[in-house]
């Protein structure tokens, strides 16, 4: 049970990084021999597997349930949070509100801006190695073709800080 659990969670952790490389491919960069080839997922599918084998192979079967709890915590709230938002816009749209409904795609777009570049930043350095940010660049050339104020100053210095990584890589 415990290792179907393993599985179910790299299975989504794998299925959300194919749409996310479908979505968002990553740009040609040099790559010397020695490096990892390019990743979409940051290595997260890796880390998973190595933490979760750890955890199996050493028998801390309590950490290993209270991780499983988490990650399924964790998965259940950003999806439910996606879903009130997607539902939200949605309404908006069908009911011809489509300016509340860039509104809210706006500032989506500035949550995940802000929470991928403060996850980024903790990663090590390995692991941002092994990827690009074009993701992140595409964002950038989106919101200066689209500007849009958020009604929050630090939302949109938070913004502007998470852009400064495309000036570091």
């Amino acid at each position: 049970m415990k290792t179907s659990r393993a599985f179910a969670l790299a299975a989504a952790a794998l299925i959300f990084g194919f749409f996310t490389a479908r979505w968002c491919a990553a740009q040609p960069s040099p790559q010397s021999p020695t490096k990892e080839p390019t990743s979409y997922d940051f290595g997260a599918l890796q880390q998973l597997s190595s933490f979760v084998s750890y955890l199996q192979d050493t028998g801390q079967t309590n950490t290993l349930q209270r991780f499983y709890d988490y990650s399924n915590a964790t998965l259940a709230s950003h999806n439910y949070a996606g879903l009130g938002v997607t539902i939200h816009i949605l309404y908006e749209l069908r009911t011809g509100q489509t300016n509340l409904a860039y509104k809210l795609l706006e500032g989506q777009l500035d949550v995940n801006i802000v929470g991928f570049a403060a996850a980024y930043r903790q990663l090590p350095d390995s692991l941002r190695d092994q990827t690009s940010l074009k993701g992140l660049g595409e964002a950038r050339d989106y919101r200066a073709k689209y500007p849009f104020q958020p009604d929050y100053q630090l939302e949109a210095d938070s913004v502007a800080d998470a852009f400064k990584l495309l000036n570091d890589k």
